[in-house]
């Protein structure tokens, strides 16, 4: 009996680490809001700016690594709110993404989408006798500090039966490689400095890799647009090799530093 009750004993606290470490991965997760989209492509048979925004939203929850705004909650902000013209006002992308509880926003427009005839040639699949392409313009914001981490135009092709399969197919690809530019850009911030080493709040769901370099930066005054924040200045402050990754944070080697400088708790740290 006394064996029995050890190994129940033994099961119970390995559940209970798994749930803990579980939830604990989940918390290191970083929010984004996948704002609406605005289509000024022209294309009006499918609701593409919608198409886009679900598909961005699939494939950052299919990453493991982030944890995704309910769009029902955007939705519910923006009514209360009013906010308008998300898509070309940062600002704004911001004040909603901090009311949202979102660490980072996605705000964007659908410049292309198109549905063609795929070119009769024998390489071309009969079933699939039509090509869609789209290509989206996407802004990925801070919302802690304002900056556009990058601004870049993406673009998806996908063969299909018809106009829906094609544009969702379209889309799809565009997430993907939004996704993969998104895992291009870590971000986080010092947490503590200690001696020779520093602790940053970027953890496993991150991304990040043990042996990955990363710059230091320290902000400085903020950039102002038409009496906008759209960002802050930086400067170079050095660099760290990371050497250990947990659940919610990481630990790494001061690697270098910049003449007159000193790294600081509060620095950014970003890919090179």
């Amino acid at each position: 009996m006394k064996e029995i009750a050890k190994k129940i004993l033994v099961a119970f606290m390995l559940m209970a680490v798994t749930c803990c470490y579980s939830i604990s991965a989940e918390a290191a997760k970083k929010r984004v809001a996948v704002l609406p989209l605005e289509n000024v492509s022209g294309f009006s048979a499918e609701n593409v700016a919608e198409i886009m925004a679900e598909e961005l939203t699939a494939a950052l929850l299919n990453s493991q690594r982030y944890t995704v705004i309910e769009r029902n909650q955007i939705a519910a902000i923006l009514r209360e709110q009013g906010f308008q013209n998300i898509s070309a006002n940062p600002n704004s992308a911001v004040e909603l993404g901090k009311l949202a509880g979102a660490d980072y926003s996605v705000i964007g427009k659908v410049t292309l989408a198109t549905v063609v005839q795929n070119s009769l040639n024998v390489f071309v699949d009969v079933a699939d006798p039509n090509k869609g392409k789209v290509s989206v313009d996407i802004r990925f914001v801070d919302n802690e500090t304002g900056e556009i981490i990058f601004a870049k135009t993406f673009e998806g092709s996908k063969s299909g039966t018809n106009a829906a399969v094609c544009i969702h197919g379209a889309c799809r690809d565009a997430a993907e490689k939004f996704l993969d530019e998104l895992k291009k850009n870590i971000i986080g911030r010092i947490a503590e400095v200690a001696d020779k080493e520093v602790y940053i709040d970027l953890g496993a769901e991150s991304g990040l890799r043990k042996g990955d370099t990363l710059l230091v930066v320290r902000e400085t005054d903020p950039i102002i647009i038409n009496d906008k924040v759209v960002g802050m200045k930086t400067i170079p402050i050095g660099k760290v090799k990371v050497t250990e990754v947990n659940a919610e944070y990481s630990v790494c080697k001061i690697d270098k530093v910049e003449k007159g400088n000193s790294i600081r708790k509060g620095d950014v740290v970003k890919r090179g």
